[in-house]
């Protein structure tokens, strides 16, 4: 199966470029280029592609803009956004306004490609460098649940406890010290609390308890 790709980024040699190594995958085809709204939207009215590519970043316009209006002319347009900025953040920024992938444009070519086909099929993208779990929390805070629908209220007292130390920076043996419990346990807490949060590290936690701002302060 094969699909139709249209590209939007107002810096043509990195377009150029893109195009041309997209020519070499046998079920990609770019039926156009564009390098402003403008022109972006009338390539995609004309050739109604299977997929867009958005600069994040175009020019003195928002990318996201575009995809805003892109999917106000046609909900169910897929739209594959590509920056720079890898971050959570950013991502969860394209991602509500419709877009289905965020993507970098320092990744490799085989994960854009993934990037590219996965969005095309309908699918959702994050980088595997960025947690899915802190995208899906910034997008509840963009849209208003904040914190009256913490993902910190399934835990329990104790796994709170815990939490609190593993952000603070705790290892095992110390958060066992500290509330009297064995390894063991800590381990299945920490187990727990990531199944709980969606989490997939320590890393992530640290992140969510910066963004809700319970990172204990440091002092030089």
């Amino acid at each position: 199966m094969g699909y139709k790709v249209a590209l939007v980024d107002d810096h043509r040699l990195f377009r150029e470029g893109l195009r041309a190594l997209l020519a070499a995958q046998p079920d990609l085809q770019v039926v156009g280029e564009a390098a402003e709204p403008t022109e972006a939207c009338a390539l995609v009215d004309a050739q109604d592609p299977d997929l867009v590519v958005v600069d994040v970043l175009l020019g003195p316009s928002s990318g996201v803009s575009l995809a805003r209006e892109l999917l106000r002319r046609s909900p169910r347009r897929k739209l594959l956004m590509l920056s720079m900025m890898l971050d959570e953040e950013h991502a969860a920024e394209a991602l509500e306004v419709g877009a289905l992938g965020y993507a970098g444009k320092a990744q490799s070519l085989d994960e854009v490609l993934d990037a590219i086909r996965t969005v095309a099929a309908g699918r959702v993208y994050v980088p595997s460098v960025l947690s899915r779990f802190v995208v899906q929390d910034y997008l509840r805070l963009r849209r208003g649940d904040g914190r009256a629908d913490s993902p910190l209220g399934r835990l329990t007292r104790r796994e709170r406890e815990v939490f609190d130390l593993i952000v603070a920076g705790g290892t095992t043996a110390h958060i066992a010290g500290q509330l009297g419990i064995s390894h063991r346990t800590v381990e299945t807490h920490r187990s727990r609390i990531l199944h709980k949060l969606k989490a997939r590290s320590a890393a992530d936690l640290v992140r969510l308890a910066a963004r809700l701002k319970l990172l204990p302060l440091t002092t030089n």
